[in-house]
C-alpha cells in the first residue's frame, strides 16, 4: 500500500513557494517550522473550503467589518 503525504492536504501546510523550500517541503503553521512530507500526523485537519474560509475570517476578518458591500468595483 502506497503512503499518501498528509501535508499537501493538510489546512496547516503553507508551501512558501517565495522561499524555494522544494517542491515537497513546506511550512506547517501548527509544529511552525518547515517540514517535509508526513504520512502519519496529531496536526492533521483536511483542507476543505469551509476550513479555508473560517481559517481566512480568524487570519484577516470578516469583508463586513470594512463595509464592502458598500464598494463599487
Amino acid at each position: 500500500m502506497e503512503k499518501v503525504n498528509l501535508c499537501t492536504k493538510c489546512i496547516n501546510w503553507d508551501h512558501r513557494p517565495e522561499g524555494n523550500p522544494g517542491e515537497r517541503m513546506g511550512y506547517c503553521l501548527s509544529r511552525k517550522r518547515m517540514v517535509g512530507p508526513h504520512y502519519e500526523c496529531e496536526f492533521y485537519q483536511l483542507k476543505t473550503p469551509e476550513r479555508m474560509a473560517v481559517m481566512n475570517r480568524k487570519l484577516y476578518g470578516s469583508t463586513d467589518d470594512y463595509g464592502a458591500e458598500d464598494m463599487e468595483f
